[in-house]
């Protein structure tokens, strides 16, 4: 197996994807504790919260809480019915900004991908991610954030975007 002499790639996964997808579509929900419901609201005491904002998170939620446990630990909790239709086009909008600035070799997910770096951005990993955060920021929204890992491999470039989460990037 040959083993690399250099990082090769970049992993870059959205920070609370769902959660901020609905805070930037929704004004009135920025700078508050979202949690993504499933179903209609109606239901919420019976179900999960299946992503959460990063002021949930800060407030002890978690992504596939139980409402009524969520709730108990963040009282202020706004719940939002999921809207697949809204992160499907933030995805592929999201990933045209992305491939602006580098050609995306897999998507993971609806909120992680993987691409492979060249020559000129493994030497300036961090130019590189400042320019995807940057376009994004003034192409999507501000509510949008990512984490980026460099590494050798994909494997490791995934571990890297998890260390400095939310909004780092890593370099390992």
């Amino acid at each position: 197996m040959r083993q690399a002499a250099t990082i090769e790639r970049l992993y870059l996964d959205f920070d609370g994807f769902f959660a901020s997808v609905m805070q930037q579509a929704m004004p009135h929900l920025r700078g508050k504790p979202v949690g993504v419901i499933p179903f209609d609201t109606s239901a919420a005491h019976t179900t999960v919260v299946i992503a959460c904002s990063k002021e949930a998170k800060a407030a002890g939620c978690g992504n596939v809480m139980r409402v009524p446990d969520a709730k108990a630990l963040c009282p202020e909790l706004i719940l939002v019915t999921q809207r697949p239709d809204l992160f499907r086009r933030a995805h592929n909008a999201l990933l045209n900004e992305i491939a602006c600035e580098i050609p995306v070799e897999t998507v993971k997910s609806i909120d992680e991908l993987s691409c492979i770096l060249d020559k000129t951005t493994i030497a300036q990993p961090e130019a590189l991610a400042q320019r995807i955060k940057d376009r994004i920021r003034r192409n999507i929204g501000e509510q949008i954030t990512c984490s980026i890992g460099f590494a050798a491999n994909r494997l490791l470039a995934k571990i890297a975007c998890k260390v400095d989460k939310p909004n780092g990037v890593t370099i390992w």
